[in-house]
């Protein structure tokens, strides 16, 4: 099959152009037939105009214009080793959020939250439930995407015209204008109301989420990055597992990991304060 490159850039007025790329790796269930206890959200950042030379230079390694993209299953550790060396030398940041599926609470708030989230959805917006899997989905993108982007602005302070680019996920087919508009609309608004806060005088415009449903080379360079990142955390009889990819990436600065299973509680638990309160658009 022959990749295919996204049509959709961003507006060409700011100053500068980002890509925002996001896959998520793990299984989100509470289930007992996992690989990993933990769910991980990774985003890829960097500068549009940069792209060409950053897929031009992990190509031969990354495998990104081979007639079949590179699994999970076929990439050995010595190779993802040889991947997060590459990583620290390119011009993109990092940024790896991850939930504990296996903490108790966190299963508990997560399940009365759909619980009664699915309630309000049957009564005010008449639409089928959404189910665990979709919410964990949801909360690790949008927690992942929104680090990402605040974090390299704090770091560029300049005006920027964000493209953000997700790995294809099953939404439910009413809640697709949420998830790629509405979601895009929040993490903006939430972005430039900090910087109308703190300073400086900067403007943030993200255009609505993309899927990558085809085969590409964006899809392919997020899939390697997330793939040799989830080896950290695999139990660790797996012959996949192994620390060492994780640990050369946050040896550069600007990127960085974060459990938020805690701060997800929290956020959850807020969400359901406010559920009879604006109902409709869960």
């Amino acid at each position: 099959m022959p990749l295919t490159q996204e049509t959709k850039m961003p507006e060409n007025n700011f100053e500068r152009q980002i890509i925002v790329l996001f896959d998520e790796q793990g299984t989100p269930t509470f289930g007992p037939k996992r690989d990993t206890d933990s769910f991980l959200g990774v985003a890829v950042v960097y500068d549009l105009e940069k792209e060409k030379e950053i897929f031009s230079t992990c190509d031969a390694l990354f495998g990104l214009t081979k007639p079949k993209p590179l699994k999970n299953d076929r990439i050995s550790n010595s190779r993802a080793e040889r991947v997060s060396d590459l990583v620290i030398k390119l011009p993109i940041q990092i940024v790896v959020k991850s939930v504990n599926l296996a903490d108790g609470e966190f299963h508990q708030t997560m399940t009365v939250y759909v619980q009664l989230a699915n309630e309000l959805r049957k009564k005010h917006r008449r639409v089928g439930a959404s189910n665990i899997a979709q919410r964990l989905y949801s909360q690790i993108l949008v927690e992942t995407v929104f680090n990402s982007i605040q974090d390299y602005m704090k770091r560029h302070l300049t005006s920027s015209s964000i493209s953000v680019y997700v790995d294809h996920h099953c939404f439910p087919r009413e809640d697709i204008g949420i998830h790629l508009k509405d979601w895009a609309k929040g993490i903006q608004a939430d972005v430039n109301s900090f910087y109308e806060e703190h300073g400086p005088d900067l403007n943030v415009r993200i255009a609505p989420i993309s899927l990558m449903k085809q085969d590409s080379l964006r899809k392919r360079f997020v899939d390697i990055i997330a793939s040799v990142v989830s080896r950290s955390f695999l139990r660790e009889d797996s012959v996949r597992f192994s620390k060492v990819p994780l640990q050369t990436l946050l040896t550069k600065d600007v990127n960085r990991y974060e459990d938020i299973t805690e701060s997800s509680i929290d956020f959850i638990r807020g969400l359901m304060d406010g559920l009879s309160r604006n109902p409709a658009i869960h």
